[in-house]
């Protein structure tokens, strides 16, 4: 895995570093370098000079050399090599057969909290966290089935994006990987018009958990008298446009039981999924969207998998951030290895992220000498 991962990686995210014939450092100390960052967690400087001791050797370029010759590229070169980087990482789980039918996957934002005193243009704004309100935003596209769980599309997200576009554009991306996805599961943020209708274009089934508007309020008290179905159709009004319908899906929550108030009793879903199918096994769209909870696993194990970075500059940043999505999909690659030597099939992780970190933190120190 290590070695596939370094041939991946100075491939398709060649970074330019001196071809001079008596340059001390080349592209795939570079690669080994941000491979040991980003699995220790560490920052540049810090990171490399106790990389030199570990591998008790002065081969090992400074902090400030890494950090330099990946901030040379635009943030469109980090995100067209990067992509392709990923793109190598899901074609190498196909051959595990990992993406021979299609799969359930969830999407979800991470935000790196950023303390920049202005607002740059690439920056969000959200609810407080960690001490600051401004964040650097990555939507991720995730499988969520055990087994099979990949890091499928990634896609910065800017100030004015709109939700609709993000999503279009990460199914996109899972088309051209030759992922079919069979139902998306989202979180509250994507209950819109917009987001539900581009979904209904583009044919996706969807899953996510209803906003408390007044319009679902009002369904969930109708439901609990007794004056609407467990599944039924319900309207959505955009800003601006038509207004929008879903199937809306009420069921009553776990442990609430005794609750007076419907709103605490009973929990909403809003789906695309046809009626019949979900008449069908209705009580199996709570366990299905439970599955979503795997990218919750998924974002814990890819911030485990991020290169720390006081830098402003973004294309180091982002690429920081593929980086940790492509040493995911690698963890996830090694255990494939190990499963089909010992002719297993894989549900449940055989080797956890620490060994294959620990593996690789060995490998590394080995490049260089130590």
């Amino acid at each position: 895995a290590f070695e596939r991962l370094t041939q991946i990686m100075c491939t398709e995210v060649s970074i330019p570093v001196s071809d001079r014939y008596n340059a001390l450092y080349g592209e795939e100390d570079l690669h080994h370098s941000l491979t040991l960052l980003s699995t220790e967690n560490r920052y540049a400087e810090s990171g490399m000079r106790r990389l030199a001791v570990e591998a008790s050797s002065a081969r090992v370029p400074s902090g400030s050399w890494v950090r330099d010759a990946v901030s040379r590229l635009s943030e469109g070169e980090v995100t067209e090599k990067a992509g392709r980087a990923l793109d190598s990482t899901v074609k190498e789980l196909r051959r595990f057969g990992v993406f021979n039918e299609p799969v359930v996957c969830a999407m979800d934002k991470h935000q790196v909290p950023r303390y920049d005193g202005g607002m740059e243009p690439f920056l969000t704004r959200g609810q407080q966290k960690a001490g600051t309100m401004k964040f650097e935003a990555y939507a991720t596209l995730q499988c969520v089935e055990e087994g099979r769980r990949a890091q499928v599309a990634c896609a910065h997200v800017w100030a004015l994006d709109d939700n609709a576009d993000v999503i279009a554009g990460l199914l996109e991306q899972a088309r051209l990987r030759e992922v079919e996805v069979s139902l998306l599961l989202l979180d509250r943020e994507f209950f819109s018009a917009s987001c539900m209708a581009r979904l209904e274009k583009g044919g996706q089934r969807y899953l996510m958990p209803c906003k408390l508007t007044s319009r679902t309020k009002e369904a969930i008290r109708e439901h609990a008298r007794g004056e609407r179905r467990r599944v039924s159709r319900c309207a959505i009004t955009p800003s601006e446009g038509r207004e929008g319908a879903y199937t809306i899906v009420i069921l009553p929550r776990k442990g609430c039981e005794k609750e007076t108030d419907p709103l605490k009793r009973y929990i909403a879903f809003a789906t695309n999924i046809p009626r019949r199918f979900v008449m069908w096994n209705v009580r199996r769209l709570p366990d299905d969207y439970r599955r979503r909870w795997g990218i919750e696993t998924g974002y814990s194990g890819v911030e485990g998998l991020r290169a720390r970075t006081t830098s402003k500059s973004h294309s180091l940043r982002l690429l920081y951030f593929y980086y940790a999505l492509i040493l995911y999909n690698a963890w996830l690659l090694a255990n494939l290895i190990i499963a089909r030597r010992f002719s297993k099939v894989l549900s449940t992780p055989v080797i956890k992220t620490e060994m294959v970190k620990a593996a690789f933190h060995r490998l590394v120190i080995a490049s260089f000498g130590g």
